[in-house]
């Protein structure tokens, strides 16, 4: 189905389920997008590559983009921060849509999505996690496996670790990929507490870790190596993210991922591509 064709269709059933008096999706330079308390969503995507050929993309990040007057994920994760509980389960779906919409036009590369949602999203939904997703990636042509619901785990929700497990748990029963990411801001006692424990209730297919998240730890890579031992396993795939510069991909050599995503990377490609079209005009 044409992308105008999907998005009059979405603009439609938001409109009806919400009430709302506008379209909530806009098509803005063949990208589509949405506003929420006067702020204009956006998606953008980072690509994830294979660690061990850089070369070789795996998947797309999506992520959230709020302006004006800002355009960082600070102010993205504003939006959800002053949302009620109703609010963030309509604006985390609504978000996933944007992505999903413009996931479309490199969709047939065959690599995975990556779909940040909200904890207070799963924990605002009481049942049947993933149920409405259903119909937006039915409509958009893809399988639940190729999308990834990736949820940060932290202390923010410690007490309340039994509900998120459970609606991760109802996403891959419907046969949805999953991931979770550690917070690199969170001290050791919740990696001894929390992170080690949570692995084992859900075994998701990605572990995402931040290069920032072993620099908390008292233990360094003493810790780093017990986390890997339970992520090899379970049979779980980890993702290391947030590489920056050279010193960040040597975190790799230690910590073995099966992925990567960073700036790092998107620069070496980006100057790879470059320098193979010079070549090609002088051919």
């Amino acid at each position: 189905m044409p992308l105008r064709d999907l998005t009059e269709y979405f603009n439609q059933r938001i409109s009806e389920e919400q009430g709302l008096a506008a379209p909530p999706l806009l098509v803005r330079a063949g990208q589509i997008e949405s506003r929420a308390g006067g702020l204009r969503l956006a998606t953008e995507f980072h690509p994830i590559w294979r660690a061990n050929g850089t070369s070789i993309i795996m998947g797309h990040d999506a992520t959230l983009r709020a302006f004006p007057p800002d355009t960082s994920q600070t102010m993205a994760a504003k939006v959800f921060h002053l949302a009620d509980v109703d609010e963030v389960v309509n604006l985390d779906r609504l978000c996933r849509t944007i992505h999903m919409l413009n996931y479309l036009p490199i969709a047939h590369e065959n690599g995975y999505l990556f779909l940040h949602v909200h904890p207070r999203h799963v924990l605002g939904v009481k049942r049947d996690h993933g149920a409405y997703f259903e119909e937006v990636i039915f409509r958009c042509g893809l399988p639940p496996r190729r999308v990834v619901i990736s949820v940060m785990v932290s202390p923010l929700y410690d007490r309340q670790f039994t509900l998120l497990q459970q609606g991760l748990k109802n996403y891959q029963k419907r046969g949805y990929s999953t991931a979770i990411k550690f917070d690199e801001q969170a001290s050791e006692r919740f990696f001894e507490r929390y992170c080690i424990d949570f692995l084992h209730r859900i075994t998701p297919d990605f572990v995402r870790l931040d290069s920032r998240f072993f620099s908390h730890l008292r233990r360094g890579e003493d810790d780093g190596e017990r986390l890997l031992s339970v992520i090899h396993r379970l049979d779980t795939e980890l993702l290391l993210e947030g590489i920056k510069n050279e010193g960040d991909a040597k975190l790799t050599e230690i910590y073995r991922p099966a992925y990567v995503r960073g700036e790092y990377y998107e620069q070496i490609n980006q100057s790879l591509d470059q320098a193979s079209l010079k070549l090609q005009s002088f051919a």
